[in-house]
């Protein structure tokens, strides 16, 4: 991972954290461990966040002119990555899913979108997550959720002032989990960043490199979720 996918990582993971605690809390990953394989009774429900829609997205030092400057020099871009397609986030439950049963466990596609701040909001406390998810066990009869919560699409670009420090990279960021719907344990919890240079001029009339590599993020973003459920 080169610096600034480096830099990206941490923006990415921040935001997540002040998105979901409000706070500067960091939960540490969890790994999925035996315990979790050898419970075969549970009925898991997968789901997915409300994927937001690609964005490019201006970092670095900048004031207010500055960024309103550069806004507009990147407004065709802009304009560009907001027509990226997102659909193949959506089907990750499905595949999820399948994984899961192929394996003799019981899990069900929970098909409407998780919106996690429709739940209340906790403390943090390192291990558990930070809404309180229990709702779901009664309404949709699962005891535990592997959610991916998906929470930026589209591209990146840094800048010093007015100048640029990095060409367009695309990406695609979130979190897996697996919640214990009892008392809101995390079973897994897995941050997940993948950025991608085009290969390439970038700058094309229709930006197709740039195109190309916002869909092999999203692939690796999706491989990264699917891994630890296929071994």
């Amino acid at each position: 991972m080169n610096l600034h996918a480096l830099r990206t990582w941490a923006a990415l993971m921040l935001f997540a954290c002040l998105t979901l605690t409000g706070c500067a809390h960091v939960q540490p990953p969890v790994p999925l461990d035996q315990q979790f394989w050898d419970a075969k009774e549970p009925t898991i429900g997968v789901a997915i966040t409300v994927v937001p829609e690609p964005v490019l997205a201006l970092t670095g030092n900048q004031g207010l002119l500055d960024y309103a400057i550069n806004k507009g020099v990147n407004s065709k871009l802009s304009d560009n990555v907001e027509k990226w397609q997102v659909g193949d986030l959506h089907t990750l439950p499905d595949v999820l899913v399948a994984k899961l049963q192929a394996k003799g466990y019981k899990a069900k596609r929970i098909n409407e979108p998780v919106d996690l701040k429709a739940y209340k909001e906790t403390s943090f406390r390192e291990g558990y997550m930070t809404r309180d998810m229990t709702p779901v066990k009664a309404a949709y009869g699962v005891d535990r959720l592997l959610l991916v919560n998906v929470y930026a699409t589209g591209a990146t670009r840094s800048y010093y002032s007015v100048v640029p420090t990095s060409v367009p990279m695309a990406q695609v960021g979130g979190q897996g989990m697996v919640i214990d719907l009892a008392d809101n344990k995390l079973l897994w919890f897995k941050p997940f960043v993948a950025t991608q240079a085009a290969q390439g001029e970038w700058d094309e009339p229709t930006y197709t490199n740039l195109s190309n590599a916002f869909y092999q993020a999203m692939d690796n973003s999706r491989q990264q979720m699917i891994t630890p459920f296929a071994q």
